[in-house]
């Protein structure tokens, strides 16, 4: 952790889980609006009878997406993929030059080549770290 104040640390992850959900938003934003649009347009057409069922269907399947993108594990799957593409220790690059060092130090401290068990054994490490980590860590089982 960078904050050593709480206010700051307690701020950064408010902000953080605003900034993970402004997609979200911004999309609400732009259901209402075209909620809106639709039902003026009803109006201006005579079928203004027909505005509340579309409100009312609308709020409904807001609900079923709400559901589905949080229990149906969109949300998760979300957060995986921004992780894979962020820059972290897990990421690809990092998993190929992990192998490489860890080949090339066997090598150094064995003073030959590696044998192609060795060069196996390194690289299923290494896939076993990766596998475990791709998904990063729990930030609360550090506060």
């Amino acid at each position: 952790m960078t904050a050593e104040r709480w206010w700051v640390r307690l701020a950064a992850r408010w902000l953080a889980r605003i900034d993970g959900v402004s997609g979200m938003v911004r999309l609400a934003m732009l259901g209402m609006t075209g909620l809106s649009t639709a039902t003026l347009t009803l109006r201006q057409y005579g079928h203004g009878e027909y505005a509340w069922p579309l409100i009312g269907v609308t709020l409904a399947g807001t609900v079923v997406f709400t559901y589905l993108y949080t229990e149906g594990g969109v949300w998760n799957q979300m957060s995986r993929d921004r992780q894979d593409l962020s820059n972290n220790f897990a990421n690809p690059s990092m998993r190929m030059n992990n192998e490489l060092l860890a080949r090339a130090v066997l090598a150094a401290q064995e003073k030959r080549e590696l044998t192609d068990a060795e060069r196996e054994a390194i690289k299923s490490e290494l896939n076993a770290g990766f596998d475990e980590y791709r998904d990063g860590i729990e930030l609360e089982q550090f506060e």
